[in-house]
């Protein structure tokens, strides 16, 4: 087992899911959060990327919709993503 590899939120590592590797590297001094989209709506936190990460690996689910949310814009989407394996997503 990896202990770089980061899953979301309440997924267990051994969960039988069909998962997909992802990357997020942040270059902002703010965090920002991972929130699952449901029905084109903000729905559960699926994780934290902080300040200064470079390439945080995670496993997500197969055909997980996204949104970042950024630490000084709470209220605000910055973007929403469709993951695709093996993806390397930058912020900003």
């Amino acid at each position: 087992m990896d202990i770089d590899i980061h899953y979301p939120y309440g997924i267990p590592f051994y969960a039988d899911i069909k998962m997909i590797r992802v990357y997020f590297m942040n270059n902002d001094q703010d965090f920002f959060c991972i929130y699952f989209v449901k029905n084109d709506k903000v729905d559960k936190l699926a994780g934290i990327v902080f300040a200064g990460d470079k390439k945080k690996k995670f496993h997500f689910p197969e055909k997980s919709k996204i949104a970042i949310i950024v630490q000084s814009k709470p209220h605000e989407v910055y973007r929403e993503i469709y993951l695709q394996d093996n993806m390397i997503y930058i912020y900003p």
